[in-house]
């Protein structure tokens, strides 16, 4: 039997596993991983995979379809209950046997609303296939903490995410780019587009939920991403079903061979071509396309300043662009926002949301977690603000 389970990184792998070999969590013996199972984490780029080569692996190899038992999410692995959360879970859906399963944490409904990680109602509502209580269902309440998905009556729906599209194709653009150019490490490769559009994961759930705490879900609001995600990210916020996005900015690099915006854009044609602009010629170009925006992103644009001046005029021009009641997100290394603080300051009041978890940061609250690695360092992200996602409301 062939069991893998996903970590965010190696040092999380033994919390990992104890969440589910605890017997409060197994307590009728169903859900215990096997000794032999394999570990993943984001961060590794260990590809030539033998599930007895005693590595961990890394977590965009293409495994083939229908080829494991067992796919386990530990605690710490940071999979948002959003469209690319929900791509991704379908995407492991094939991963596994016809009788086989994956198991995941969940939350209950007021700390998963909290954080926009998984509950059990939010599961059901997504992949429950079973009509009149007839058929076997897609999700199965485990024990505590935990529940566990496979193909029941039938398949659940596609999911529009640019993480369908990257575990469909990232593989085969590798494998082009490699052909083409005998240089070029297909691992390596594989692993730097895995780590682009994991990353933007990230940056998109908790961009989505500060858009839905300013904006609610329903409100048709512009966009404008300045950041370094080549449109990824605008992309991401115009498929989500989570808020409402009627039109993306994106500042966008032509040559960026490894990340062709172009192929993407054309793969969900249908559904963005109208909404989505593309622009190439310099970030002060992308925030003047339009006389104002709702909101105007910021993400890791900054450090590649050669001063602060520089880094300055950006943020002020991104400030001007931004609409009454609109807000300007910005999120770069602690370094850089030190250095851009005081002008921060001089906007107005700003408000903090977690790298860690798509959660508002509010003074005196902890933010709870299945990990105590994780929870623990929710308490330093709060107390120091490294990272953090800085929102101001003008």
């Amino acid at each position: 039997m062939t069991d893998l389970i996903l970590h965010k990184h190696e040092k999380y792998i033994t919390e990992d596993l104890n969440y589910y070999l605890s017997a409060k969590r197994d307590v009728n013996n169903q859900i215990q991983p096997n000794e032999d199972i394999y570990n993943l984490t984001l961060n590794s780029q260990h590809f030539n995979i033998d599930f007895n080569d005693g590595k961990v692996g890394s977590i965009f190899f293409p495994f083939p379809a229908f080829s494991i038992e067992r796919i386990y999410i530990g605690p710490s692995f940071p999979l948002f209950a959003n469209n690319w959360g929900t791509s991704f879970l379908r995407y492991l859906l094939t991963r596994i046997k016809p009788s086989g399963c994956i198991i995941l944490p969940v939350y209950p409904e007021m700390q998963a609303a909290e954080k926009n990680l998984w509950s059990r109602s939010i599961l059901e509502s997504l992949f429950l296939s079973r009509s009149r209580w007839k058929g076997t269902s897609n999700i199965w309440a485990e024990n505590d903490g935990v529940m566990s998905m496979r193909v029941g009556r039938k398949w659940p729906a596609m999911t529009r995410s640019t993480a369908k599209y990257f575990f469909a194709q990232g593989a085969n653009i590798v494998i082009r780019q490699s052909m083409q150019n005998s240089s070029i490490s297909t691992c390596e490769s594989l692993f730097k587009l895995g780590q682009i559009y994991w990353n933007n994961s990230n940056n998109s759930a908790i961009v989505e939920k500060i858009i839905q705490d300013c904006f609610g879900r329903k409100q048709a609001v512009s966009l404008c991403d300045v950041g370094n995600s080549n449109g990824l990210l605008g992309i991401e916020c115009l498929l989500s079903n989570y808020i409402k996005i009627k039109q993306t900015i994106c500042f966008t690099i032509e040559n960026q061979s490894l990340l062709d915006y172009k192929l993407l854009v054309n793969s969900f044609y249908h559904e963005i071509h109208d909404r989505y602009i593309p622009v190439n010629n310099g970030e002060i170009e992308t925030l003047n396309y339009l006389p104002d925006y709702d909101i105007v992103c910021l993400i890791d644009c900054l450090s590649d300043k050669t001063s602060k001046e520089k880094m300055a005029t950006l943020v002020l021009k991104a400030w001007e662009r931004v609409k009454p009641e609109g807000i300007l997100i910005i999120n770069d290394d602690q370094e850089v926002m030190d250095n851009i603080s005081s002008l921060l300051e001089s906007f107005g009041r700003i408000n903090y949301y977690s790298s860690i978890v798509a959660s508002k940061i509010i003074e005196g609250e902890v933010i709870s977690h299945y990990s105590n690695a994780i929870e623990q360092e929710l308490v330093i992200e709060r107390r120091d603000k490294n990272k953090v996602f800085r929102v101001i409301q003008k």
